[in-house]
């Protein structure tokens, strides 16, 4: 194995580095997500200063998420590891790699919109979410500068509904927070909930078990 390792190129090693950590995590997401643990171990991502990043390819169709740079990484990195190993010049194998990356991420993006559609499509109200309990997927920045997204609990489905912000404070992946009003077909108005409201949530039946 060492005796490989050497062998590789610095280019080689890198792709190596990018490849192998991504495929396991990909492989454990996989495996949670065949026994419905933890939405497929999308867990706890806080994005800072790009809390409001989706970059949209389509209509509801958010490419940041732990999903999908799991797999840019990983078939990124094996695709640049195999232009290497074909003795392609290393700017090729970049390049190579990263449309492969990219692929990948779109791919995901659009697979798991089309769960969430399926979902969403099943007769869902979306003013049945009034007072009801959420967390945050992709943080909600403060009131008037954008919008993020939230997972509820609608109707016996999990469903992921665009949000704005009703205060001041940005409201951070994973944070319970309650709604407080429907903007309009897929976006609701959300506040942060307090302690008690957020003991009471996890206290949910299969909601503790639900990680992003």
């Amino acid at each position: 194995m060492l005796e490989w390792w050497g062998s590789l190129s610095l280019a080689g090693q890198i792709f190596t580095l990018m490849a192998v950590p991504a495929t396991v995590v990909m492989i454990i997401q996989a495996v949670l997500l065949l026994f419905g643990i933890g939405g497929g171990g999308d867990v706890d991502i806080d994005v800072d200063d790009i809390s409001d990043i989706n970059a949209d390819a389509g209509e509801g169709l958010s490419l940041i998420s732990v999903r999908g740079i799991v797999a840019f990484f990983s078939v990124g990195g094996w695709a640049g590891l195999v232009c290497e190993l074909g003795n392609l010049p290393t700017v090729f194998s970049a390049l190579i790699a990263t449309a492969a990356g990219l692929a990948a991420l779109i791919g995901v993006a659009l697979l798991f919109r089309s769960i969430m559609k399926l979902q969403t499509n099943g007769n869902i109200v979306i003013e049945n979410a009034m007072g009801k309990r959420a967390k945050v997927y992709i943080p909600v920045p403060p009131r008037g500068e954008g919008s993020g997204k939230v997972t509820i609990l609608l109707q016996n489905s999990f469903v992921e509904l665009d949000a704005v912000n009703e205060g001041d404070r940005r409201l951070g992946t994973n944070e319970t927070v309650t709604v407080c009003a429907v903007e309009d077909d897929n976006t609701v108005v959300v506040r942060g909930a307090d302690i008690r409201e957020k003991e009471d949530y996890e206290e949910q039946e299969g909601v503790s078990k639900w990680v992003y």
